[in-house]
């Protein structure tokens, strides 16, 4: 489909790569330290040099003038849910395919729960999502997650999970991986290209990314280790470096 070939081509370089950092945490979380002003986040994640940002509707709306032409706009299009929530898993749609359309969305992005009681509606709006993206001819990534916190690093979880996504129509997948040689099978056998999530804040994701490109990732999706990092464009910058 020619859209989401073209709009693919955004989000990928030529060598088939992509850095993309995620900054749609504060739905869930707040605004916590690297969020509280949207616009100079995105400011430095785009001066450094990534490819993509994953945005909420409303700081996507709000920061288009910044990263318009620069980056690719990937839409949160699942949520609903907060830290205070006690069901980890519960994510409904808080923004229709159409409308990330309309915010100028390269892609959206939507989460995929395994193993747990909210499983079988994540999953069916994910395929639904499939559905729409294919409509609208836009890129859906899929952010597979188990639902045990637990095997959130389990080489099984994560490939039943990436390959889920495959198989309801997904795009591109973007999972965790196990930072050993068991992430080649799981991203081999998953169907899709492949962005490594970063995880909690650690003090060598260079090392993550490096990690996950030589096992075969198409790229990475970083968060909180790149807008809690001292200089987040530095951060950015070293990263490109790595998955480039």
């Amino acid at each position: 489909m020619t859209g989401k070939l073209v709009r693919m081509r955004r989000l990928f370089r030529e060598d088939g790569r992509a850095m993309v950092v995620a900054l749609d945490h504060a739905q869930f979380k707040g605004p916590v330290k690297g969020l509280l002003s949207m616009s100079d986040t995105v400011g430095a994640i785009v001066a450094g040099g990534a490819d993509g940002v994953i945005l909420n509707p409303g700081p996507a709306r709000d920061c288009a003038a910044i990263y318009a032409g620069r980056c690719a706009l990937v839409v949160r299009v699942t949520g609903a849910s907060t830290e205070k929530n006690p069901s980890f898993d519960y994510h409904r749609k808080i923004c229709s395919v159409r409308q990330a359309a309309r915010l100028g969305a390269d892609a959206v992005v939507a989460m995929g729960f395994v193993g747990g009681p909210g499983e079988a509606a994540s999953l069916a709006l994910l395929a639904q999502l499939a559905e729409d993206c294919s409509q609208y001819a836009i890129p859906l990534v899929a952010e597979m997650l188990p639902a045990a916190p637990e095997r959130f690093q389990d080489p099984e979880w994560i490939s039943i999970a990436a390959r889920t996504a495959y198989e309801l129509g997904a795009d591109i997948v973007k999972a965790y991986t196990t930072g050993t040689d068991e992430d080649e099978a799981i991203i081999g056998g998953c169907g899709l290209p492949f962005l490594a999530a970063g995880g909690p804040k650690t003090s060598e994701p260079a090392e993550i990314a490096a990690c996950a490109i030589r096992h075969g990732a198409a790229g990475i999706a970083f968060g909180r280790n790149v807008f809690e990092a001292a200089s987040p464009q530095s951060a950015v910058e070293e990263l490109v470096a790595v998955v480039h």
